[in-house]
């Protein structure tokens, strides 16, 4: 009986440690999976930035071009981002929640598909295991 107990208490103490070792596992790798996502968005955003910058120059030059003025192409687009600016700062509070809205379905998202994929893994390994067996 005592036995018994002994080789119990073994067992759950692997298991926790297994438990343990999972845990830590996993979240090892949800922050690495954070980490090269949020360097891989700081590249994208720092290289969509300059292209935008980019372009908007050549949109003020163009606008020069067209208006005959050495200055006036510039303003029209530093007035155009100006009141885009205010905009912004206007609604500060409505695109806060607009961008809560976006970012919490975005996150429930990721988390859905999570959930189902291993739901799939774990049909596939059920499947497997209780399969038809073949008589011989």
């Amino acid at each position: 009986m005592l036995e018994h107990l002994e080789e119990i208490r073994e067992n759950i103490f692997r298991y926790l440690e297994a438990r343990i070792e999972l845990f830590t596992l996993e979240t090892r790798s949800k922050i690495e999976e954070g980490v090269v996502v949020g360097i891989h968005a700081i590249v994208l955003a720092l290289l969509g930035t300059m292209t935008l910058i980019f372009l908007f120059c050549l949109l003020a030059a163009y606008l020069n071009e067209v208006l005959d003025s050495r200055y006036l192409g510039f303003l029209i687009v530093a007035g155009f981002f100006l009141v885009t600016t205010l905009i912004w700062a206007a609604a500060k509070e409505s695109m806060k929640s607009r961008i809560r809205v976006v970012a919490y379905s975005a996150i429930k998202k990721s988390q859905e598909k999570k959930v189902e994929e291993k739901t799939e893994i774990i049909n596939d390994l059920m499947e497997k295991t209780t399969g038809p067996t073949s008589t011989l």
